[in-house]
């Protein structure tokens, strides 16, 4: 009896120790949190973004350089992660991107769409519909270059609307006038114009309201706010908050009445007649029972309204071009001067034209790193890491481009304004850790068509006229965000003498 119970005493023994050493396995192999500074009940980190007012990613870089390029933190009470080299970014965006396909819960995200931020393309936590949704935009806005209908249909878009452009600017020569309006009347009918086959008339009234709210609502979603990532102090900004969800109301009200009746009524009369990215959704309105999909007419109010909303970002950049350019004289004249060698001083700009006008690309990559504009944070679907170090599923994912646009390691003399850096041999070069569009599955849809707006508009006001500052101004241009506020710096245009 003693020898039985002595052997099932070293029997238990044997199974507690071997349950303990695969305990102890398990916490070995289990990766580890990332690093990341003390976080304050309630508040987390927010206290240690404070400090930088406007550009919050000049904070995130600070505290990547003592935490390493992944590392974690709080924002009130949501766990986040920041991620500031581009081995790490392409691992979330690329690698794991259905890991990582999701957006955070941001009050005002939902605002924006009526209350739910699965209605906009951007915004959205991705899922079959969305996919279907996303693609059909994508496949008329990532269009192929040269002989594609799309790509025909775009073109002639744009160039027929720089006359309409230079006939404005022509009306205020000689005086300083607040560009940026002109600039984003135009970028909205380029808009609507190929996305909705309409065009309005500058001074329709309704058209000028509908772009500067686009643009309010641009700038908006371009800074940050307390109720981000502190949603209980929603109570203390209600009249802010009502007023987004207002002039985002208001924009579809516009677009209803505008764009979508007529052009619903005359799909329905001829289903056949699809001209454009919005007959392609209605077409899938009427066709819902084949495919028993949610296309409904708020969706594709909300998906038009998301789309139009992407020509608030031209008129911002090519201010910032401007803003650029003209304190840097020298970059001023080698611009025109490759304008006036590749496409000359009469010929009307074609967007093959884009291809050969490197230093003219050049300017524009530069003043993009520059400016920084922040990546939509994602959220992790399911427990995965990031680097190694573990991550749980709900975590808020934060891509830093900024400090890898603004790293001295990547970049020689980073806060200087040369457009030089991205020629090599003569062609233009964009290294693998410059990406001012994001990467992968969730990048911008709109990129391609943003990309050569920018540049016709850009070419075709240098190629006509002589553009300054007023005198004894100099341009404000805030880094970590495209936007600029709707009555920006001014600008004097003046015809040029051939």
């Amino acid at each position: 009896l003693k020898e039985i119970v002595r052997r099932r005493n070293e029997k238990q023994c044997a199974n507690v120790t071997s349950k303990s050493r695969r305990s102890e396995d398990l916490e070995i192999a289990r990766p580890a949190t990332a690093p990341g500074p003390k976080a304050l009940p309630i508040f987390g980190n927010i206290f240690n973004l404070a400090k930088y007012g406007d550009c919050p990613y000049e904070g995130f870089t600070a505290l990547a350089k003592e935490y390493g390029p992944v590392y974690s933190l709080y924002l009130g009470s949501n766990h986040a992660v920041v991620i500031s080299s581009i081995d790490t970014i392409k691992e979330v965006l690329v690698t794991k991107g259905n890991m990582f396909d999701a957006r955070p819960n941001i009050i005002r995200f939902g605002l924006y769409f009526g209350g739910d931020r699965q209605h906009s393309l951007a915004l959205c936590d991705m899922n079959t519909v969305q996919k279907k949704r996303i693609n059909l935009a994508r496949s008329v806005l990532m269009f192929r270059t040269g002989e594609s209908h799309s790509y025909e249909k775009f073109e002639e878009n744009v160039i027929s609307e720089m006359p309409t452009l230079t006939d404005e600017i022509d009306k205020v020569l000689n005086k300083p006038v607040p560009a940026k309006e002109l600039l984003s009347y135009c970028a909205m009918n380029i808009f609507t114009g190929f996305i909705c086959s309409t065009k309005f008339d500058y001074s329709d009234p309704a058209f000028r309201d509908l772009a500067r709210k686009f643009d309010f609502v641009f700038e908006d979603i371009n800074n940050g706010h307390p109720t981000d990532f502190l949603p209980w102090l929603a109570p203390f900004f209600c009249t802010y908050l009502k007023d987004i969800q207002e002039v985002a109301a208001q924009i579809r009200q516009i677009i209803l009445e505008k764009i979508c009746n007529d052009k619903y009524n005359q799909l329905k009369c001829d289903p056949t007649n699809i001209k454009d990215l919005a007959d392609a959704y209605f077409a899938n309105l009427l066709n819902e029972n084949k495919d028993n999909e949610t296309w409904d007419w708020q969706a594709i109010l909300y998906i038009i309204e998301d789309l139009l909303g992407g020509s608030s970002a031209i008129g911002n950049i090519v201010m910032r071009i401007f803003g650029y350019v003209l304190q840097n004289p020298h970059v001023y004249e080698k611009l025109r001067a490759e304008i006036d060698e590749k496409i000359g001083k009469n010929q009307t700009p074609k967007l093959n034209d884009k291809s050969e006008m490197i230093y003219t690309q050049a300017v524009v990559l530069e003043v993009l790193r520059l400016t920084s504009s922040p990546i939509v944070p994602h959220v992790a679907t399911a427990d995965t890491t990031i680097g190694g170090y573990a991550v749980e599923k709900g975590a808020i994912v934060l891509p830093n481009i900024f400090g890898m646009n603004t790293d001295s390691e990547l970049w020689d003399e980073p806060e200087k304004f040369m457009p030089e850096r991205f020629i090599v041999d003569g062609q233009l070069k964009k290294p693998s850790h410059f990406i001012p569009f994001s990467t992968g599955k969730r990048a911008c849809v709109g990129s391609k068509v943003v990309g050569y707006i920018t540049f016709m508009v850009m070419s075709t006001v240098f190629q006509k006229y002589d553009v300054s500052l007023p005198e004894g101004t100099t341009p404000v241009l805030p880094k970590g965000k495209i936007s600029l506020p709707w009555n920006s710096f001014e600008l004097v245009f003046s015809k040029r003498e051939h």
